[in-house]
């Protein structure tokens, strides 16, 4: 069986997400449901409405590739509607939402998943070592240079009420999310304060980061470096987990691995083929669950109540 999609936006993410999909057995785009009449969908049928996307069936998920803002609310219609539901990150704008929809999905009996593709770069070893524990200490860097037309282009990016933040809920998330897959979620949330290019629309992130178990995280985001860079460092008892650049390095115990570094299309495509399963099991999918993203969550609402910023 192969699973039909119906695309809700057809932006970057809109056309990763179909590009994702291209040549995939257990995946295939069926519809894009785009508000804008001049914005070219590559081939792929235009749906009517939501509600004609709803009622389709041919499609079986939903691919929901708008701003987090309102974004809940499409999921819980079509999670209603039987459709399993594929969220884009970030996935929701508070933990109340993820509640929201991780509801809407037990009635529905449905799978939700997120694209936080780089899930799939940490081997089991890494996420079954135990990172609970006040010896744990982990440093985080991202810089992705975004000059300030990148937040003027789309409207929704320079408004936090529909994008959450800025650098850190948009690019830092992916590397945040990473950092609580191991360590799990956080106690406290210490920020320096931030640069923004407008109020709530983040440049630049620093903090520190306690989590339940005890271990800590230094953090730093940034879109004002030309350098571009992502690292996630974790050292501890266990051993440690560096991730840089895509490249996963770990020591756990007396083995050391480099694992082969992954394209992040491929990973796009494996989270599809991930949420194949999922829809034809019933069951959660493994890596991409939305249950996963309620930590990363909490930290970028965090960063987004943020009062003091340096314009």
């Amino acid at each position: 069986m192969s699973v039909g999609v119906g695309i809700v936006g057809f932006g970057s993410a809109g056309r990763q997400h179909a590009t994702a999909m291209e040549g995939l057995v257990e995946a295939h785009a069926v519809a894009v449901l785009e508000q804008d009449p001049a914005v070219d969908t590559a081939g792929l049928p235009r749906a009517a409405s939501w509600s004609r996307l709803l009622a389709d069936p041919e499609i079986d998920m939903v691919a929901l590739c708008l701003p987090p803002g309102g974004r809940a609310a499409l999921a819980v219609d079509a999670l209603e509607a039987g459709k399993a539901v594929l969220l884009e990150k970030p996935p929701a704008v508070s933990v109340a939402e993820i509640d929201l929809i991780a509801e809407a999905a037990r009635r529905s009996a449905r799978p939700v998943g997120v694209m936080l593709q780089h899930r799939m770069r940490l081997p089991a070893s890494a996420l079954t070592a135990n990172w609970a524990d006040p010896a744990v200490t982990s440093v985080l860097e991202v810089s992705r240079f975004r000059p300030p037309a990148h937040y003027r282009r789309a409207g929704w990016r320079g408004d936090p009420a529909s994008a959450l933040g800025g650098i850190a809920a948009h690019l830092g998330v992916h590397y945040l999310d990473l950092a609580c897959q191991l360590l799990g979620r956080p106690e406290a949330v210490r920020l320096a304060p931030s640069r923004e290019f407008a109020p709530g629309i983040d440049t630049r992130v620093t903090g520190h980061i306690v989590f339940r178990g005890g271990a800590t995280l230094a953090l730093t985001v940034t879109a004002e470096s030309a350098v571009r860079s992502e690292r996630l460092q974790v050292l501890g008892p266990a051993g440690g987990v560096c991730v840089a650049d895509g490249l996963v390095t770990t020591q756990i115990g007396d083995t050391e691995r480099t694992l082969p570094g992954v394209p992040t299309a491929v990973l796009r495509r494996m989270v599809y083929q991930e949420m194949a399963e999922a829809v034809a099991t019933g069951c959660a999918p493994l890596r991409c669950h939305l249950e996963g993203a309620r930590a990363v969550t909490e930290i970028l609402t965090a960063v987004a109540r943020e009062p003091e910023a340096v314009a």
